[in-house]
This record gives C-alpha cells, sequence and structure tokens, in this order.
C-alpha cells in the first residue's frame, strides 16, 4: 500500500468500526490520481439516519492532511436538492467520482443512482428581473474596475478578478450551466482530460470560454471589458442611460 492509502486506513478504522457509519468514500483528486504535493485526502462518509448530527474536519496522520466530511443519507439527499437550485451539482459529482472504502449495506449504490439521475437535471430557469439585476451589476463590476484604475487603486487586481467571478456566476446562471468552482475553473475551461475526469460538460458558449481564459491569463481592463461585454450582449443587452427596474413591494 502507498503511504497515504496506509494512513487513511488508520484514519477510518473506528468510523469504520461504528454502528452508525454506513460508507465512506474517497473523493477528489485522490480519487481521480489528480493529486498535488498540496493535495489534502479527501474522504466522504455517509452516516445512517439514525444520527442527528454531521461533522467535518481535518487531520493529520502520517504526514498526510485528511480532510473529512460526515453526514446522514437524508442530508445528503438535502444537498443534492439544494446545490441543484444553485446550479451546482457538488455533491452529486463527489458521489459519481469518487471511490468506495467501504460499504456496509448498499447505500452507496444508491446514492450512485441518485446522483445519477441529479446529473441529468435540469437548472432553474433565470428569473428575468434578477436577470436585469444581474446585468446591472455587471456594468457597476465593470465600472468600478475602471475607476480604480484611473485612481491607481491598490485594489484593482481584487476587483478585476471579483468582476471576472460575476461575470462567469452571472452567465452560467442565465445560460441554466453548472457554475465552476472558482478553485478549477481555469483548468476546467484549458484542459479537456482534466474537465472529463470531474464530469464537467463543455461550458455552452466558447467564446466565452476563450475571452475568460485570455482575461485570467492577461489582467488588463480591457479583456475583461471585452468578457463583461460578451456577456451583456448575450444577455439581451444593457444600457445605462434610462435603466430602470420596477418591482411590486413584498407586503
Amino acid at each position: 500500500m502507498r503511504p497515504w492509502e496506509v494512513a487513511l486506513g488508520k484514519f477510518l478504522k473506528p468510523w469504520e468500526e461504528s454502528e452508525v457509519v454506513e460508507t465512506a468514500i474517497l473523493t477528489g483528486s485522490y480519487a481521480l490520481s489528480l493529486q498535488t504535493s498540496r493535495s489534502d485526502v479527501d474522504v466522504y462518509i455517509i452516516l445512517s439516519d439514525e444520527v442527528g448530527w454531521r461533522e467535518r474536519g481535518n487531520v493529520f496522520v502520517d504526514g498526510f492532511l485528511i480532510e473529512y466530511f460526515a453526514n446522514p443519507v437524508r442530508q445528503i439527499r438535502r444537498y443534492l436538492e439544494e446545490e441543484l437550485a444553485q446550479n451546482s451539482r457538488s455533491t452529486a459529482r463527489i458521489i459519481l467520482t469518487g471511490k468506495v472504502l467501504f460499504d456496509k449495506r448498499g447505500i452507496a449504490e444508491a446514492l450512485r443512482a441518485e446522483a445519477e439521475e441529479y446529473m441529468r437535471k435540469p437548472f432553474p430557469k433565470p428569473d428575468p428581473v434578477k436577470v436585469e439585476l444581474a446585468k446591472y451589476f455587471l456594468w457597476d463590476a465593470l465600472d468600478s474596475l475602471k475607476d480604480a484604475e484611473e485612481r491607481g487603486d491598490p485594489s484593482y487586481a481584487y476587483l478585476y478578478h471579483l468582476a471576472l467571478r460575476r461575470a462567469l456566476e452571472s452567465y452560467a446562471w442565465f445560460l441554466e450551466a453548472e457554475i465552476p468552482p472558482a478553485d478549477k475553473v481555469y483548468r476546467l475551461f484549458s484542459d479537456g482530460a482534466f474537465r472529463r475526469a470531474y464530469l464537467f460538460p463543455n461550458f455552452p458558449d466558447d467564446e466565452f470560454v476563450a475571452l475568460f481564459l485570455r482575461a485570467i491569463e492577461d489582467v488588463r481592463t480591457g479583456n475583461a471589458e471585452a468578457l463583461i461585454t460578451h456577456v451583456l450582449e448575450k444577455m439581451g443587452g444593457f444600457n445605462i442611460d434610462g435603466w430602470r427596474l420596477r418591482t411590486r413591494v413584498k407586503i
């Protein structure tokens, strides 16, 4: 066994012996053989529905950092529902890309079937009012970025990457596509093998991907503006002159 597997075995022993633990799944980079020297060992522990708690933590074992998440089955099903509403399939992806370490009563197989179903479910359709707000906030982010550049504000780089993130999230949500996690988005957009390993489909707009990668690789206001302009056009256009949004007051 490799050293990290020995360390993982030591960590899992008391969990596997517990009567309330059903399954453990190795997830993340180690499950996909994509780990680096900075990777932790991610473990998803599934508890029986008898328990009324959940837990997450980190611990070093033999020099390896093990990050674990322990949830009862009903909580995992709740995550599947909640994430779908947020244009995410994080939990479904964890289950489908993970490697089962032990499974006492077949729970992993049942959850895998449910996860596959959630990977096929569509994301919510964007609300027209929220679309208009999203366009305004994109315009405002670009305007703030230009202002910071003109003033030589040290927060320019921070505002730049916040603007890119807002463009990505707003546009993915508008397209009813999954929002890629920030720590993986560059590789998901630039590396097909990496994207397939994590079960991410191609982003629906190739031009957006090219503009986003250019903006990441070359930090310039013009690149952020090209990206945001593209998104605004695809979302129906935007003109700040005369823009207004009237909605009902909630009673």
